[in-house]
């Protein structure tokens, strides 16, 4: 479980730091992380030189990154923004342009001197699959089933949070509980503790009087050349290298996203009394 919490969903691209031999010659040119998303109406993906000088710099780099529908559809040039994060600066790409799904985009990145690094990005059909959930304010773990979908990349809690008057969104990932059942699905769990305690909640006070103003599940489907995630957080599938990027490292998948509300839960002893909703026994 991670401790996500995210403005513009931006941490996802932030911690994916790319290893490079300050040495060895290469003609890779950049660095992409990221995804499409179906379901979000803005793009983001990250994009770094591949520079043989260490350390990030944080101005906006020198280059051109263009999305492409391949059944047909327009170029799209993508903005740039500059992040700050812990970890550095993030050089971020992004659009509201619509990606369609069951459709295939060529995502390119380009020097001025014509070096680029491309790949191609493959997107679920709509359609394909269904979320369902096992959740109720004495129910624990809230139980995430996710059926028909190629590959399951991650499933997320997410909560916003009133933090001295102003909400706060966190989010974490229950890759690490997923398990495949007898008929092909794919649950999750998600404890409720456990995200409490992170977020400095009682996890045993009705959320209405611990702070959160709401909570969600999220559930990413992929096709099936995205790599397989089990037990991996969408974050950390990112930061795999060599998986369809030309010219570059990296990796870029296509996702749909499902969200459903649900009631974090507790755990009821026989004797009636409450008792944290954790994996912890």
């Amino acid at each position: 479980m991670t401790r996500r919490p995210l403005l513009l969903a931006l941490v996802v691209l932030a911690g994916c730091e790319v290893p490079l031999d300050p040495i060895e010659a290469s003609d890779r040119v950049f660095s992409l992380s990221g995804y499409l998303d179906t379901s979000a109406d803005t793009q983001w993906v990250r994009v770094e030189p591949l520079a043989r000088t260490a350390g990030g710099d944080p101005a906006p780099i020198d280059a051109v990154v263009t999305l492409t529908d391949l059944g047909g559809g327009a170029e799209v040039v993508l903005e740039q923004r500059v992040r700050s994060f812990p970890s550095g600066p993030a050089h971020l790409f992004w659009t509201t342009a619509d990606v369609a799904p069951g459709r295939t985009y060529r995502l390119d990145a380009r020097r001025p001197d014509g070096a680029e690094t491309t790949t191609e990005v493959e997107l679920p059909a709509a359609g394909t699959f269904s979320v369902s959930l096992v959740t109720g304010p004495r129910v624990c773990p809230t139980v995430v089933e996710v059926s028909g979908a190629e590959r399951v990349v991650d499933v997320q809690s997410r909560y916003v949070v009133l933090e001295e008057g102003v909400p706060v969104e966190y989010r974490f990932s229950h890759a690490d509980t997923f398990r495949r059942q007898a008929d092909g699905s794919i649950a999750a769990s998600v404890y409720y503790a456990d995200d409490a305690r992170v977020m400095g909640l009682d996890p045993l006070l009705d959320p209405a009087f611990a702070g959160v103003l709401s909570s969600d599940v999220v559930a990413a489907v992929a096709t099936e050349d995205w790599p397989d995630p089990t037990g991996l957080s969408l974050e950390a599938v990112l930061q795999i290298e060599g998986f369809g990027v030309e010219g570059g490292v990296g990796f870029v998948g296509g996702a749909v996203t499902e969200r459903r509300p649900f009631t974090p839960g507790v755990l009821e002893s026989g004797f009636g009394n409450l008792l944290p909703c954790t994996t912890t026994p």
